[in-house]
């Protein structure tokens, strides 16, 4: 990480410091390390519900702790969620239902936890419901959801999906229908540094970020996507 974008990190943790939560103020803390990762774990108490579980996996993922061992119990009851047909949150509509089983599946494939089972399961699920029309209206939510599966999940469906993701997300940046938090966001739930046919340069996202970047060091809409960008910088600038 290069001396700007080290400042940037720092801008957006004080930001977060001075705005956040406690739980949002000890995951900058942590992010830039002034914390533990395990102290920020040590502070989620989700409910049962799925999309509360996936928000504490996606907290772990961002601070590189989905092997901490309280992520087991996490990742188990997410595995009792998921239906038959391979799908998680059955209670929620359609386009909930794919988000939350996109990002649930890519979540639970880079922790140790999963059971053998579930991570096919959900892959099929969303590969049964695939079209491109889902992604190339620009849905930031599918976009994310079958990008994240499908980085992390092999299928034989996978390749062509990424394409057809790496292509939307890229024309959402250049056209600024995604900015730089959000794109960069993508590409952190797929453990990546590019998708396939997007065009994406790390290097340009990176100084996107920064341009971007408030001079109070927040990025656009607050606390939560501050923590985004700062989860950006550390990672792709890293």
């Amino acid at each position: 990480m290069n001396q700007a974008t080290a400042d940037a990190a720092l801008r957006a943790a004080a930001y977060v410091e001075a705005h956040g939560d406690p739980l949002a103020r000890a995951r900058a803390d942590a992010l830039v390390g002034r914390g533990s990762a395990s102290d920020v774990v040590a502070l989620l108490a989700p409910t049962s519900d799925p999309a509360p579980l996936r928000e504490a996996l996606a907290i772990c993922d961002d601070l590189r702790a989905l092997g901490d061992p309280r992520v087991r119990d996490w990742a188990e009851a997410l595995a009792r969620d998921q239906s038959d047909d391979g799908g998680f949150a059955a209670a929620l509509a359609p386009e909930a239902r794919r988000f939350e089983t996109g990002m649930i599946a890519g979540l639970l494939a880079r922790t140790r936890y999963a059971r053998p089972q579930v991570l096919p399961a959900a892959a099929e699920f969303l590969a049964a419901q695939w079209s491109p029309d889902l992604v190339q209206g620009g849905s930031w939510r599918m976009i994310s959801a079958f990008a994240s599966c499908f980085a992390n999940v092999d299928h034989e469906a996978s390749d062509a999906i990424l394409q057809w993701c790496g292509r939307e997300l890229g024309r959402a940046f250049v056209t600024r229908a995604f900015d730089a938090v959000r794109t960069a966001r993508v590409l952190v739930s797929c453990d990546a540094h590019g998708l396939p046919g997007s065009q994406l340069a790390r290097e340009d996202l990176v100084i996107a970020l920064v341009t971007e970047q408030r001079a109070d060091g927040s990025f656009a809409e607050g606390v939560a996507a501050t923590l985004d960008g700062l989860v950006a910088l550390r990672r792709l600038a890293g």
